[in-house]
């Protein structure tokens, strides 16, 4: 089977590569926190791309585009180009998952961190026609009592811009769905998309990546079909897809070491612990 991949000159800055590599600016990254949520973001500890939580052999990880923690608060912004049935659960995973990993063993409840799953979605999730979607626990019977655990799930309808009133987020949603920047922040991205598409570390990494998820894709593909052949088809080729998808982040680690790339941006890009990519 034969994969096909984006031109590097056609990618904006909804497509998770370009995204991920945008979101490395912290002035972005802060500024996109701020205009979405209608806060003041602190200092920006990190943020993590693709960074990868599985915390028990066992369990199912998930990768979240981009992860972002600041003092009292951690952020996972995803970019979601289709709405699968199952987008609300995710969520659900995807914040139970944060905050095991956020807290560490022996600290106590208080010390969570207010945290945000947010979902950037270039169709209507939810089908209302709401440019913004926020939930939060409340009381059944009372509605006016809110379960204050200090976390929310925010979904964003880029197509909807028209109907946010707040100029700043709506001329960010605009960008996200039209691609044309309306304003100096957006202008500001999209700067930095073109400058990226010209540079040639960056092409060149995109392509690189690209090769070798072709190649690992029809790798695990083969593991999973022969693991099928015990098991089940259909587990074996999920099996071996997720085998498949850490290799992937190997070769990548060995790419970016081979090309002198730090240690610590290695471990943002793939996830892999610093330990593991000594030993590359």
């Amino acid at each position: 089977m034969e994969y096909t991949h984006k031109p590097v000159d056609e990618l904006s800055f909804t497509d998770d590569f370009m995204f991920g590599t945008v979101m490395k600016n912290k002035v972005i990254c802060k500024g996109v926190l701020e205009r979405l949520l209608h806060i003041k973001v602190g200092k920006i500890e990190y943020p993590s791309l693709q960074k990868t939580i599985a915390p028990f052999y066992e369990s199912k990880g998930i990768r979240l585009d981009v992860y972002v923690s600041e003092p009292e608060r951690i952020f996972d912004i995803e970019i979601q180009t289709s709405i699968p049935p199952s987008l609300p659960k995710r969520t659900r995973y995807y914040q139970s998952l944060m905050d095991v990993d956020n807290l560490l063993r022996g600290q106590s409840y208080a010390e969570l961190k207010e945290s945000y799953v947010i979902f950037i979605c270039t169709q209507d999730p939810f089908g209302e026609g709401l440019p913004v979607y926020t939930f939060r626990s409340v009381c059944s019977e009372d509605g006016s009592i809110l379960l204050d655990d200090k976390s929310y799930k925010v979904f964003y309808n880029v197509g909807a811009y028209g109907k946010e009133g707040e100029p700043e987020l709506s001329a960010l949603l605009k960008y996200l769905c039209e691609r044309r920047a309306t304003s100096g922040f957006t202008q500001h991205i999209d700067e930095l998309v073109e400058k990226a598409k010209r540079n040639e570390k960056f092409r060149s990494w995109y392509m690189s990546l690209n090769i070798r998820e072709d190649d690992l894709r029809m790798a695990g593909e083969k593991i999973g079909f022969e693991r099928g052949v015990a098991a089940g088809i259909r587990r074996g080729r999920r099996d071996g897809i997720a085998a498949g998808s850490y290799q992937k982040a190997r070769e990548t680690a060995k790419l970016m070491a081979e090309r002198k790339y730090p240690l610590s941006e290695i471990h943002l890009m793939t996830g892999l612990s610093e330990a593991e990519i000594e030993k590359l």
